[in-house]
């Protein structure tokens, strides 16, 4: 296993600080929502991907999700899932780490991260059937619920890598993930 060093553990709390502020009022909107409206709660559930999916994309090492979400739980104890925000954003994050886990953090594709998003998606789905009373939905509309946590994992996915490629191109990565070099100054100019 790597070493965690400061700035490994910097970034992960860089990313988890703005996942936090992200999830702030995403927490607020889906705790007024997820009874009353339950397919608009589907439709925003990928929110809660971005944040690993841009740790694991950047950082590409084991915990990077974790340390993130952890740090994104604490922040969100405010809102109305209060401390069990950090349960939630643990359990996310250790979700995501499972399908890098599962290649032994080798293989860093998008399709295993979109994979992996559509798992931990499809569980999520299945565990809150009974508990927004998806079955007592028509059989179209449970449909639409699934169809609308898969396509909001795979576009907050999506939008998690996008970004993660962005932050890459700043070279805010080298020295912290495996296979970037630490930025080097150029050469001085030779004198003449």
């Amino acid at each position: 296993m790597k070493r965690m060093t400061t700035r490994f553990l910097m970034a992960c709390a860089a990313i988890g600080a703005a996942t936090g502020v992200l999830l702030l009022p995403a927490n607020f909107i889906s705790a007024a929502i997820a009874a009353a409206v339950p397919l608009a709660y589907a439709a925003m559930l990928g929110v809660w991907l971005l944040g690993p999916v841009v740790a694991l994309a950047v950082l590409r090492r084991p915990g990077a999700a974790l340390l993130t979400m952890l740090i994104a739980g604490i922040i969100n104890i405010p809102s109305p899932a209060g401390p069990t925000a950090i349960v939630t954003n643990l359990m996310i994050g250790v979700a995501m780490e499972l399908g890098f886990l599962v290649t032994l953090y080798r293989i860093w594709k998008p399709w295993l991260f979109h994979v992996t998003a559509l798992v931990f998606e499809t569980w999520y789905a299945i565990t809150a059937y009974t508990f927004y009373n998806i079955d007592d939905m028509a059989i179209a509309v449970q449909g639409v619920f699934f169809a609308l946590m898969a396509a909001s994992a795979i576009l907050f996915t999506w939008l998690g890598l996008l970004i993660a490629s962005r932050l890459e191109a700043t070279g805010v990565a080298r020295g912290i993930a495996p296979g970037r070099r630490p930025a080097t100054p150029p050469p001085a100019p030779a004198e003449s």
